[in-house]
């Protein structure tokens, strides 16, 4: 499918046209297309980005586009979502735009359900990366920040479904929880620099859902790279988005697989 008919398939999902004004050409090897996020939910806010899954044959990392952020998923990466929080989001706030072979509607539809528990108790396990920030700061703030964020952000999505009352948009969330700030400290679109207020804010948000955040096993992140190396683990995945070395957001596309 070429990058106009996509585009013109969007315009039909009432996407605002100056959202799609830098939407990328797609790789020759693009099997399936789906929106997901708020633009996919009709609720997104003037800044909002729109968030685009491709089903593709072979793994690349993520691409930003004004305000489209592609993230480039195989058949075998997107399996992994199976029973995860991105899975869920996907299931209920997915629109697909195009599936050649019909993978990509199936693989939605067979997403399952968030065992909650579960992944509170990992993203806690994986919150020790917070454990050492006297050896990670001030190199490592934008990373740190990014994966406070992740964290953050999946934890209050894992709680409302654990509530009973299922909700990937943050700025209903600021709403339901009476704390407004979470809007501005969650956005995709961040103006300016990171900084470490903002990080404190996030890791004693993250504090209220999982509690105290277990030691970290290895004392920095580099350290946890230079350990872990070998035996492929969250935490790895997790310490290379942080310090940087894969991709610039935290969709984890360019991982191995979907970790929450």
């Amino acid at each position: 499918m070429i990058r106009d008919d996509v585009v013109s398939a969007l315009l039909g999902m009432n996407v605002p046209a100056r959202v799609l004004e830098d939407f990328p050409a797609l790789p020759a090897d693009a099997e399936g297309l789906l929106i997901y996020g708020s633009q996919a939910r009709q609720d997104a806010g003037p800044d909002s980005d729109l968030d685009v899954l491709a089903l593709v044959t072979t793994q690349r990392p993520s691409t930003d586009a004004g305000y489209v952020h592609v993230s480039y998923y195989t058949r075998k990466q997107l399996s992994t979502g199976i029973g995860t929080l991105f899975g869920a989001h996907l299931k209920r706030d997915a629109k697909i735009v195009w599936d050649r072979h019909g993978y990509l509607t199936r693989a939605v539809e067979d997403m399952g359900e968030v065992d909650t528990k579960r992944l509170l108790a990992r993203a806690r396990s994986l919150s020790e990366l917070f454990t050492s920030l006297e050896r990670d700061l001030p190199k490592y703030l934008a990373g740190l920040l990014r994966q406070a964020r992740y964290l953050l952000r999946s934890c209050l999505y894992a709680q409302a479904i654990a509530d009973g009352a299922p909700c990937f948009s943050v700025r209903e969330l600021a709403v339901r929880h009476g704390d407004p700030c979470l809007t501005s400290l969650l956005a995709s679109r961040q103006p300016g620099e990171a900084t470490t207020s903002d990080l404190e804010q996030c890791l004693s948000r993250l504090r209220r859902i999982i509690g105290e955040f277990p030691p970290s096993e290895h004392g920095s992140l580099e350290a946890t790279v230079v350990n872990e190396w070998g035996r492929p683990s969250d935490i790895l995945s997790m310490a290379f988005m942080a310090l940087g070395v894969t991709g610039k957001t935290s969709d984890y596309a360019e991982v191995e697989k979907i970790l929450l």
